[in-house]
């Protein structure tokens, strides 16, 4: 049996924990983004690194999820494990930092907002960085964590001769 994995739509990843995680990143980036840009008055004041960060952690785990949705990642050259793992540290923290000013900043129901939805999207990305992380400790490649399932059907028939006297 061959392991090749096939181009094509991976309808086990959407149902998986990566999948919905993913999905709920973007989610919360964008709510966070569109709370960020609401008050256009505080982007001297932190917002515009506020609303850096949350475009571009959404762009990404989109372009992330479509790869994983389409198996395109696992026909491109890398350790994408060790690639992706290290893309969520670096956004987790970035979030963190986003949170954290948001915070401090909150004079408006926009920046508030904005913060609650940042903590949210950076607890959402410690989950899936740690899931990383374990995946990455123990080994796994990102083509041996692939949802595929096949099935090997065997058949066999015996000829009897029965000898007569």
């Amino acid at each position: 049996m061959s392991s090749e994995v096939t181009v094509g739509f991976d309808r086990g990843y959407v149902k998986s924990m990566r999948g919905i995680l993913k999905v709920s990143e973007c989610v919360l980036d964008m709510v966070g983004f569109i709370c960020a840009s609401v008050w256009i008055y505080w982007t001297h004041a932190g917002g515009a690194w506020v609303q850096f960060v949350t475009i571009s952690a959404f762009i990404t785990t989109l372009i992330l999820y479509i790869l994983h949705l389409f198996r395109i990642i696992y026909k491109l050259p890398g350790p994408w494990g060790l690639i992706e793992l290290i893309y969520y540290v670096v956004f987790t923290i970035m979030m963190l930092i986003a949170a954290i000013v948001c915070a401090a900043r909150a004079w408006h129901s926009s920046i508030i907002a904005a913060a609650i939805f940042t903590f949210l999207a950076t607890a959402v990305y410690v989950v899936d960085t740690f899931l990383l992380f374990r995946d990455w400790q123990s080994g796994s490649s990102t083509t041996t964590t692939m949802t595929e399932t096949r099935t090997t059907t065997t058949t066999e028939t015996y000829d009897e001769k029965k000898t007569t006297y």
